[in-house]
């Protein structure tokens, strides 16, 4: 009887070890987006702790950050691949421009991993070269659990390739800093 009793009680904290899991991983307060979330559990199971916590609220607000496609043009931002902001409410939504709406997942992911950089809102080309690394690093780790990602001819696909060759230059990430000091975007930065 007591060995049933073991066999039950380690069953149900299985049971209930899971569920946390499940739980703790699930995306819904982020987006309602199958196709974000999917890319979000890719950055779960790539690793990226960090991108996932800063998700989560464990950044300046406190709150998770929301993530959604949206059509830029609208804020006047038509030609940026996504962007961060602070909502009313205090809480911060990622903004992908919905042109990407069909791109691999890895790609997606990537720019979440870039646009989660900015949650401390500084705008500054420190936060800039931070949020260009980190995108950099996730695409990089795509592509050694899985080079045939870097083979598509989807924009965001070949804009991820193109930093990865940048970044590859000097493995520092020199070769991205100028090219964020040169691009007009990012002129009034401090």
């Amino acid at each position: 009887m007591k060995r049933l009793f073991l066999v039950i009680l380690v069953a149900i904290t299985i049971l209930f070890s899971k569920a946390n899991v499940i739980q703790a991983n699930d995306f819904a307060e982020n987006t309602a987006n199958a196709r974000i979330a999917a890319s979000l559990y890719m950055l779960n199971d790539l690793g990226q702790k960090d991108v996932i916590a800063l998700l989560k609220g464990q950044n300046v607000t406190g709150k998770p950050i929301r993530v959604m496609f949206r059509n830029l043009a609208i804020y006047g931002a038509g030609d940026c691949e996504a962007f961060t902001t602070k909502t009313k409410a205090g809480s911060l939504v990622i903004f992908i421009n919905e042109e990407h709406k069909d791109a691999p997942l890895e790609a997606i992911a990537c720019l979440i991993a870039h646009e989660t950089q900015h949650h401390t809102m500084t705008n500054t080309k420190q936060e800039e070269l931070r949020a260009w690394l980190k995108e950099v690093s996730t695409w990089n780790a795509f592509v050694r659990k899985d080079p045939t990602v870097a083979h598509s001819t989807h924009p965001l696909i070949k804009r991820e390739n193109k930093i990865a060759k940048l970044y590859s230059r000097d493995g520092r990430g020199g070769a991205i800093e100028q090219i964020i000091a040169q691009n007009p975007v990012y002129a009034g930065l401090n």
